[in-house]
């Protein structure tokens, strides 16, 4: 009967100045050994150099102390500090699958952040994985890849719910911090992203200019209800997009348009849009609103898909005082989406949903990626929160290397 070798890992970690040939020495040591390396990860940054393997000697005939001590001996030839261990198998009880999930974290820098979430995972008996992060000024991105496999379950029902109640409690200690989040499933991480769908008035348009926008539109009709902003569901939704319809009959279309000029966008709407363009996504549009808001985007970024609504307009371009089909709702987004997923012929784990999480916003839960930007209030149902008022920061969840980031974004690394 043939049996099979038993096999005799151990792992390799070291850290130290950087200088010529340090991964040659190590590797030559370890062929020396008769070992077989199964992996290794290697870093090198501002003169600093580490690296961590995990070898398999089998084949070697020497004990595993005879290892360990040579292996040790490359701390004189080197200068770095080493550390061998042998490698463990996993602890009873523990899931034998891990459970990863990449965590991106984003806003100005300030003391005791990695702190205070590092000791959140080490409560919840999660480890941190890898961990990097990118500086600008006073910005900073820290990207996290956690395994929650050892997380107890305590009084939850299924690990569903118990990821669920820890990515909420992560949310609200970044809130906390004045920090934004984004969890994601590394599952769902490593799916290829194809389409970025955004919900104009939530996410790509200034508060601010929406309400002048509004004022002129009031000056000009009178006190009508409001067809932009938070609005009821459903037909009371659609009713009030009739009525406003109907208050614009008989009015030239130009007006109306003349007015959304002092519509602005959010700060890098357009870098964002231009940058994920260039980097092969696929870019929707969906307002519940009239779609000449939508004409400065579509104009001078380019997107490949919009819809909002649009008024029937005879041959004097005087306003009917009716709506053309189909009517854009808060419920009709989702069936929007899934024609364009349809069109595209890509899953909701390809798509990346931005918007605000809350009722004209609610169809970004069913997206692969869903980020909330700026939300009103801590109930939002939403893979991450961006807290601040650059949308740009959208890029930070997408795993773009550090390098293509900072060239896209034309920035110079800190010194």
């Amino acid at each position: 009967m043939i049996t099979k070798k038993r096999e005799k890992l151990m792992t390799l970690s070291a850290v130290g100045f950087d200088s010529p040939g340090l991964v040659s020495r190590i590797a030559a040591k370890i062929r020396d050994l008769d070992g077989n390396i199964l992996d290794i990860e290697e870093t090198c940054r501002r003169s600093l150099f580490s690296i961590f393997l995990i070898v398999d000697f089998s084949e070697s005939r020497r004990s595993i102390e005879e290892i360990q001590h040579s292996l040790i001996l490359l701390e004189a030839e080197t200068g770095l500090k080493i550390m061998v261990t042998g490698q463990g198998e996993n602890k009873p009880g523990h899931p034998p699958r891990k459970e990863n999930h990449l965590i991106t974290i984003l806003g100005l820098d300030r003391p005791g952040i990695m702190a205070a979430v590092s000791r959140f995972f080490y409560q919840l008996s999660i480890n941190i994985e890898r961990c990097r992060m990118i500086a600008r000024g006073d910005f900073f991105s820290v990207e996290m890849v956690i395994d929650s496999s050892c997380m107890e379950l305590g009084s939850h029902a299924s690990r569903g719910e118990a990821i669920d109640e820890m990515s909420a409690a992560l949310r609200e200690l970044c809130r906390e911090m004045d920090q934004s989040v984004v969890i994601q499933s590394e599952d769902i991480f490593r799916k290829l992203k194809k389409l970025v769908v955004f919900d104009v008035e939530s996410s790509l348009l200034q508060e601010q200019s929406l309400r002048e926008f509004l004022e002129r539109v009031r000056g000009k009709l009178g006190e009508i209800s409001s067809y932009i902003g938070p609005v009821d569901q459903g037909e009371d939704q659609l009713q009030t997009l009739v009525q406003n319809a109907k208050s614009m009959r008989g009015i030239p279309i130009h007006e109306f348009e003349a007015f959304s000029n002092v519509l602005q966008l959010n700060p890098g709407s357009f870098e964002l849009i231009r940058i994920l363009k260039s980097m092969g996504f696929k870019i929707a549009l969906l307002s519940s609103g009239f779609n000449f808001l939508l004409k400065k985007i579509l104009e001078e970024a380019g997107v490949d898909y919009a819809f909002s609504n649009s008024l029937e307009v005879d041959e004097n371009g005087m306003i009917t005082g009716k709506l053309a089909e189909p009517v854009i709702t808060s419920n009709t987004k989702q069936e929007i989406l899934e024609f364009i997923m349809k069109v595209e012929n890509i899953g909701p784990e390809q798509v990346i949903a931005v918007g605000d999480g809350s009722v004209g916003s609610h169809f970004i839960e069913n997206a692969g990626l869903s980020i909330a930007f700026k939300p009103q209030g801590t109930g939002v149902r939403a893979d991450g929160v961006l807290s601040t008022g650059q949308i740009t920061n959208v890029l930070y969840c997408l795993g773009i290397p550090k390098g293509e980031l900072e060239r896209h974004l034309k920035i110079d690394s800190p010194e």
